[in-house]
């Protein structure tokens, strides 16, 4: 990691406004410690992990991705991320309304951690908050 990184906790790749709403303050019950970055598309996020196009770079422990986005899909954006070593690491949880098996396999074959029905819950954001536990501490 870069010194110029700026660490995060949760990186949330949603285009819904109400979802992202329902999110923060889900996990505002759980903590107010946890540093989360959102962003709209995942061209943009790339764009955040890579620290390009004016995007100060930013390092997740975990990344909450939304299947359906503008641009990119969520399948796309994860392909592109697991392509490159330097974000192997990364755990990965789906946030879809509905998904099909074929997704479900690739997904799969993209070491995601879990999927999560939309929107969060409080349950969820605990056990991520729980997943962030068992790798540091917040």
């Amino acid at each position: 990691m870069d010194v110029k990184d700026c660490v995060v906790d949760i990186l949330y790749v949603e285009d819904d406004d109400v979802d992202i709403l329902k999110m923060q303050r889900e996990f505002s019950k759980v903590s107010n410690l946890l540093k989360i970055a959102v962003c709209t598309d995942a061209i943009r996020a790339l764009d955040m992990l890579y620290g390009r196009n004016k995007e100060k770079k930013i390092t997740p422990k975990i990344i909450l991705l939304d299947i359906s986005l503008p641009k990119i899909n969520g399948i796309e954006f994860l392909e592109t991320l697991r392509s490159d070593t330097n974000f192997m690491d990364i755990r990965v949880f789906i946030l879809t309304g509905a998904y099909s098996t074929k997704e479900k396999l690739v997904m799969e074959q993209l070491k995601v951690m879990g999927h999560i029905i939309k929107p969060i819950e409080y349950k969820d954001a605990l056990n991520i908050f729980w997943t962030l536990q068992e790798n540091s501490s917040l």
